[in-house]
């Protein structure tokens, strides 16, 4: 599902914030990529959903070069590549189920489509009854799963975590976890970048560690934060 050969990013200014990245990703697959702040682990995701392009070396997607799309076809990547990031990025002056359906209205669905999607993105993380809410009367935790659905209500066949319980007590970063594993189960891969030692302990899943930008290493059979 995602293969990435030979990355590096080196930025105008002459910071490298990969270097030599080759990491594959299976469907289904969830991952996570670890590492301090500054390790290259926002930018490896920003090359996934064309935020970024490569100096060097190829990111395929689905068996496609993401960086040699045309602008206009970005849009139809960003309909298979769902992002949730870590504060949110809510409407405020939105409700629940407008800040899912915008995701949609990006992509031009239809009225009907948006009536058909939404709903099911918001039992899928628990939020069926809170769709006329507004940002600001959510919890935390409910505000994340907000961020979720929407990253989901156009059924990606990735998603994309930077930080997803950054914001968030203990408690409901497990919640949060254990909904973006169940939606790995579902047979979307899931990519996760996180620095919580503890989440990353608890989980047992792939972790491939980065350091200065360079994979340093790659347990794909499950392991802690710091294992070798």
């Amino acid at each position: 599902m995602i293969h990435m050969e030979g990355v590096s990013v080196v930025y105008p200014d002459g910071t490298r914030a990969l270097s030599g990245v080759d990491l594959q990703v299976d469907r289904g697959e969830f991952c996570f990529i670890v590492g301090a702040s500054g390790s290259g682990k926002s930018t490896l995701l920003q090359l996934l959903y064309r935020e970024l392009v490569p100096t060097e070396g190829r990111v395929i997607i689905a068996g496609q070069d993401v960086a040699g799309l045309p602008r206009s076809r970005v849009p139809m990547l960003r309909r298979n590549v769902g992002v949730v990031f870590q504060d949110f990025r809510l409407l405020p002056d939105k409700n629940v189920w407008e800040n899912v359906a915008f995701a949609l209205d990006v992509v031009g669905a239809s009225r009907r489509e948006k009536f058909r999607k939404v709903p099911l993105a918001l039992e899928l993380v628990g939020l069926g009854e809170k769709e006329s809410s507004l940002p600001n009367q959510l919890s935390g935790g409910e505000r994340q799963r907000v961020s979720i659905a929407r990253a989901l209500v156009n059924n990606p066949s990735i998603l994309l975590a930077d930080e997803p319980t950054g914001n968030l007590d203990p408690d409901i970063s497990w919640e949060i976890m254990q909904l973006l594993t169940n939606i790995a189960e579902r047979g979307t891969t899931v990519l996760c970048a996180t620095h919580d030692r503890i989440i990353v302990d608890g989980m047992r899943k792939r972790v491939v560690s980065l350091v200065g930008g360079t994979i340093v290493r790659d347990a794909r059979g499950g392991g802690g934060y710091d294992e070798p």
